[in-house]
């Protein structure tokens, strides 16, 4: 290891309060050095907070600012920053705060949170102009019908949670409803929209396995063949614009 990479990799455990090596390294000025790798560490934990605010807004209103500080804190100390980009950075931070003791009575909130999460990856999503294609579909021969393969918008992600998160999340940021029930799943469609927008679409259990199955690359046939009822939902999530393609497999 270079000398270069050593003080990097010094100054970066100095940051996280693993070791204080690079103090000796650091030139005392006005303040001790002590002091100034505190200033550079409360300014990289202040940082990656407000990060992970941005990535978890209605978690942090659920548990409240200090208490979403204090826990956002003892993330980054325990996942810092792997990478020169925050883009990526907080991903596991719902799964972080279920396993808090302070979080048990609050079942719901890594689910939250995977779905905050999920909208935030919705959005960076390349957008579709894909649109429906009518007219191949009508042109294809009764025979092809079992080869036909539909495929969903490629700026589209799906979540299953038992928990309404969506409801939860519009309680909390957008004046909804009180949410009494929390222990109803929901299904949901992440749809990015233009200006990077992104609409959580609800689905029923139905619409959502056949939209997964498709997402899949499963044969229509071989998803009806195992659920019949879900014929019924392929003009919906085509007039929704969730699908916008097919092929005949192979």
């Amino acid at each position: 290891m270079s000398e270069l990479a050593r003080l990097q990799q010094g100054f970066a455990s100095g940051l996280l309060g693993e070791d204080d090596t690079i103090l000796a390294h650091l030139q005392p000025g006005r303040f001790p050095a002590d002091a100034v790798l505190q200033i550079y560490r409360n300014n990289v934990i202040l940082g990656l907070t407000e990060v992970l605010a941005s990535s978890y807004p209605a978690v942090k209103v659920m548990l409240g600012e200090a208490f979403f500080a204090a826990a956002a804190r003892g993330f980054v100390l325990a996942e810092p920053l792997r990478e020169g980009s925050v883009m990526h950075y907080g991903e596991g931070f719902g799964d972080w705060l279920t396993r808090l003791p302070t979080t048990r009575a609050l079942p719901w909130l890594g689910e939250l949170a995977r779905f905050e999460w999920m909208l935030e990856r919705a959005s960076l999503l390349a957008p579709e102009s894909r649109r429906w294609p009518a007219e191949r579909l009508a042109a294809l021969s009764p025979a092809q019908w079992e080869q036909l393969v539909l495929h969903p918008v490629c700026d589209l992600l799906l979540l299953e949670s038992r928990h309404p998160v969506l409801a939860l999340w519009q309680m909390a940021l957008h004046g909804g409803e009180t949410v009494s029930e929390l222990g109803a799943p929901s299904w949901l469609a992440l749809k990015k929209r233009p200006g990077h927008r992104v609409d959580p679409i609800p689905l029923d259990a139905t619409s959502w396995r056949l939209l997964q199955g498709c997402q899949q690359g499963r044969p229509l046939a071989s998803l009806l063949a195992q659920e019949p009822a879900m014929a019924e939902h392929l003009a919906p999530l085509i007039t929704l614009d969730l699908l916008v393609d097919l092929e005949l497999a192979p």
